[in-house]
Parts: structure tokens; C-alpha cells; sequence
């Protein structure tokens, strides 16, 4: 049965995880969104601690590879890597919108459509929209608030589970109350466990070294005036 050490600094939570195929074992979470650089390796000895795992005994090391926060992205992967040079691991890495999906989907037991959103300021998100059966209907991607934005969620019939730390500001935007807003739905290193899991069963790996994270940019910014 592999073993995970699981990293997500997407957003403002740096979380870590240990954990197996039949769930976590030991987590640390911080909101902070100011700490990151400080915690995570705290954080990383205190679940490896809890779980009694050596780095021996870690199968994979999988990290939240973004979309989200620059800082917090550049943190978490560049601690991911350290660690897998260090201890020979392989490097699994997930999508931070789609873990987020797939959490809240779990977590809740919620069978519909969902838009996982990051606050990306001032009328920015980074989104993605999910089904219910997890396949992708739009990928993750950085979207300006404005009419394209508007086409893409009326191009889907369904009503919209938004969640997220951008998700209040998308739906305030859309004032369509069909949808509904969970912006009290943070991320977390858990979450990353059910795709980690897929990936490492087919041997999806990234190059520990030249991994980067996703910092998506849409090609209209330099058309924002």
C-alpha cells in the first residue's frame, strides 16, 4: 500500500498531509496565508511524526501545482522538490482547482456541476468547472469578471456550485441565484489524496526538475485596460 506526503499552498491555507490508500492519517492546516514559507516544514515533520512514516516509507510526494497564489505555489513546489531530491521520491502533481472539486464533491456528498474559484484580485478568479463525475467541462484557467466570463457559465444549463475563496466574489458577479456560492470551502492537503492516488496507480509522474507550477495567464491581459 503506497504511501503520501501530500503539500497544498494553493491558496491562503498551507496544509500537509500523511496519508495511504485508505485515507489521512495526519494533517496540519494554517489560514494564515502569511506563514507558508515558516510552517510548512514544521508541518511536514509533525505529520510525518504522527504517521510514523520515515521518508523511507513515502511512496510519493504530491503537491498542489496550481492554479492559485504565486508565492504560495513557488513555496509549496520548491519544498515538494527539495524533498524528492532528497529522499529519491517521485513528484505527483495536481491540479489546485480540481482538487478542490473533487474535495468539496466528496466532502459533501454533492453530485452536481461544480466551479472551483481562487481569488486572483482586483475583478480577477482563476476557475475551472467540474461535472459530477468529475470530468472537466472547462479547464482550469485565469478569467477576467466581464461578458465572456458571463458566456461560459450561460453555456451550462445546470445550476453551479461555486466554492472557494474566489467563489463569493463569481457569484456576486453572476447574481444568478440558481447557482450557489461555499466560499467557506477552503482547500486542503486531504483533498489531493483521491487524484494522487489514480496517478500514482498508472505511474504519472512529473520531472522533479524541471516541474513548474501552473501560473496560467490569460492572453487578453494586455488587453485590460
Amino acid at each position: 500500500m503506497p504511501n503520501f506526503l501530500l503539500i497544498e499552498t494553493a491558496s491562503s491555507v498551507c496544509s500537509v498531509a500523511a496519508a495511504n490508500e485508505n485515507g489521512i492519517i495526519a494533517v496540519r492546516e494554517n489560514e494564515d496565508g502569511q506563514q507558508h514559507a515558516t510552517l510548512i516544514t514544521v508541518f511536514v515533520d509533525e505529520v510525518l511524526k504522527e504517521s510514523s512514516f520515515s521518508f523511507d516509507a513515502i511512496n510519493a510526494v504530491v503537491v498542489s501545482a496550481g492554479p492559485g497564489s504565486y508565492t504560495g505555489l513557488r513555496i509549496g513546489i520548491s519544498a515538494a522538490k527539495g524533498i524528492c531530491f532528497g529522499a529519491d521520491l517521485p513528484l505527483i502533481a495536481i491540479d489546485s482547482l480540481q482538487a478542490l472539486a473533487n474535495g468539496f464533491a466528496e466532502e459533501k456528498k454533492y453530485t452536481g456541476i461544480i466551479c472551483s474559484a481562487f481569488d486572483a484580485r482586483r475583478d480577477e478568479i482563476y476557475y475551472g468547472i467540474w461535472n459530477e463525475n468529475s470530468e472537466t467541462i472547462v479547464t482550469s484557467r485565469a478569467a477576467i469578471l466581464n461578458d465572456e466570463f458571463l458566456s461560459v457559465i450561460h453555456s451550462i444549463d445546470s445550476p453551479i456550485a461555486f466554492v472557494g475563496n474566489g467563489a463569493l466574489k463569481a457569484t456576486n458577479f453572476l447574481s444568478d441565484k440558481k447557482h450557489s456560492c461555499h466560499s467557506d470551502i477552503k482547500s486542503s492537503a486531504g483533498y489531493l489524496l483521491a487524484a494522487a492516488i489514480k496517478k500514482f496507480n498508472a505511474k504519472d509522474f512529473v520531472d522533479v526538475a524541471y516541474f513548474e507550477p501552473y501560473y496560467i495567464k490569460p492572453f487578453y491581459f494586455a488587453e485590460k485596460k
